[in-house]
């Protein structure tokens, strides 16, 4: 076959280059469908004309078909599963989180109940066990005396309630001092207080009367009635 029967034979001219020949050449085979005579007489005039032309083609293979895309229902379930794997992973987490606290929780209170008890002295007293020498409701465990016509009621401290059946004004009031509750007196301190029957007179004897650690109130001189 001659290059000219050739170039007429796939529709181009017989100077065509090499890539109109082979473009022409694919054009033609598709028109030729699947006879296998009109095909072969189609490859001979493309081997002519590139003969022809001192070049020889590679081998052609037909175009692949296009890639078939991800159907709805197959991204639909990718998105599910990567939803799922997601949650898997989130719960996983938490769980951790939580048996983290779970520990930290326990680890505060035993931590909390090993320090909260004091030490225990064995030989203290037991502070529920009643005293004889604790405070009465009135807040002393020193009892009310009379002294001269004048109830004495100890307060705290150095401080006294002193109560008179009559009326003094300007009683003479005497507190005694010692080194013990029931030591001998060792030291005195007075003052002047008016007095109303009936009535109670609070007295308070300063510190500095007197360096012993007793105080109590021995005398009260009801001068003018």
């Amino acid at each position: 076959m001659t290059p000219y029967e050739a170039a007429g034979l796939l529709g181009v001219a017989p100077t065509a280059t090499p890539d109109d020949v082979q473009r022409a050449y694919q054009a033609r085979l598709v028109e030729a469908g699947s006879d296998p005579r009109r095909r072969d007489e189609l490859t001979a005039a493309r081997d002519a004309l590139l003969a022809a032309s001192g070049w020889a083609p590679a081998p052609w293979y037909p175009p692949a078909p296009p890639r078939r895309g991800l159907s709805t229902g197959a991204i639909v379930g990718i998105t599910l599963g990567s939803m799922a794997a997601g949650l898997v992973v989130l719960l996983f987490a938490l769980f951790g989180i939580a048996a983290i606290a779970h520990d930290a929780g326990r680890l505060a209170d035993s931590r909390s109940s090993s320090s909260a008890a004091p030490y225990a002295d064995p030989t203290a007293p037991d502070p529920s066990a009643p005293d004889s020498a604790a405070p009465d409701d009135s807040g002393s465990s020193v009892e009310d005396y009379d002294v001269d016509g004048v109830h004495v009621h100890y307060v705290d401290g150095w401080t006294f309630e002193l109560t008179p059946a009559r009326t003094c004004a300007g009683a003479t009031v005497t507190a005694g001092f010692s080194d013990t509750p029931d030591g001998d007196e060792v030291d005195q301190w007075t003052t002047t207080l008016d007095l109303e029957a009936g009535v109670p007179a609070t007295v308070t004897i300063p510190d500095s009367a007197s360096p012993h650690d007793y105080a109590g109130i021995d005398a009260v001189d009801c001068g003018q009635a």
